[in-house]
C-alpha cells in the first residue's frame, strides 16, 4: 500500500540522526531506531505496528538524545553517565 511521504517515519529518523553528534559506539543503536522506523514504514498494517514498534523507536532516540524530552534532561545534568561520575567523585573527594 503506497502512502505519502510525509507520513513515513524512516526519513524523519535518518534525517535526526544525522543531526547528531554521535559516536561509532552509538551505530547500533542508530541501526536499531532505523529498523523500528522502517518496520513501521513498512508494515501492512500501520496503526499497528505503530502501537508495537513506537515506543521503542522512541526509546532508541531517546537513547541517542534525539527526543526533546532526553535533551533536556541530559542539559540539567541527569543524563547517563554525567550524574554518576559526579557522586563518584564527591565520594572520592570527601575521604
Amino acid at each position: 500500500m503506497l502512502r505519502s511521504a510525509d507520513e513515513l517515519l524512516g526519513p524523519a529518523v535518518k534525517q535526526a540522526i544525522a543531526d547528531l553528534p554521535l559516536a561509532t559506539a552509538d551505530s547500533a543503536a542508530v541501526k536499531l531506531a532505523e529498523r523500528y522506523a522502517a518496520a513501521i514504514d513498512s508494515a501492512a498494517n500501520p496503526n499497528k505496528a505503530l502501537a508495537t514498534f513506537g515506543p521503542k523507536l522512541l526509546a532508541a532516540l531517546a537513547a541517542l538524545q534525539a527526543t526533546p524530552a532526553a535533551r533536556s534532561k541530559w542539559r540539567r545534568g541527569r543524563g547517563g553517565g554525567d550524574a554518576g561520575e559526579g557522586r563518584l567523585q564527591a565520594l572520592r573527594a570527601a575521604r
